[in-house]
């Protein structure tokens, strides 16, 4: 299965994973891919682009959530 690449702002991906990554790191003492999948991880960010919120505030709702 492959996914098409269309992320117009990388910025805002590469923000995402690290604040998603270091989330789960904090709560769980583990990184994100110990958790969840990269498809996951692309469902996550679909869904943190229609809440108009911080990042780190969804991050952290998101593992919370998760665990």
């Amino acid at each position: 299965m492959t996914i098409e690449y269309d992320r117009s702002d990388d910025s805002l991906w590469q923000q995402f994973m690290d604040a998603l990554s270091d989330e789960f790191l904090k709560q769980t003492g583990f990184g994100i891919y110990a958790h969840i999948t990269p498809l996951d991880v692309n469902s996550a960010y679909q869904e943190f682009q229609q809440h108009q919120m911080p990042i780190h505030h969804f991050a952290h709702n998101y593992v919370r959530a998760y665990i």
